[in-house]
């Protein structure tokens, strides 16, 4: 159980090593802060 668990951290790691470097993390603020603009009524 123990080396399952580290075994998802590590491939928790590795994803978000690959969307930095990818600079996902950019669309992904684009299309939140979009929604959220949305929600309250401004954009």
């Amino acid at each position: 159980m123990h080396c399952k668990n580290i075994g998802i951290y590590v491939l928790a790691l590795v994803l978000l090593v690959i969307g930095l470097y990818r600079h996902d993390y950019i669309y992904v603020w684009q299309k939140a802060s979009t929604i959220c603009l949305e929600c309250i009524g401004i954009g």
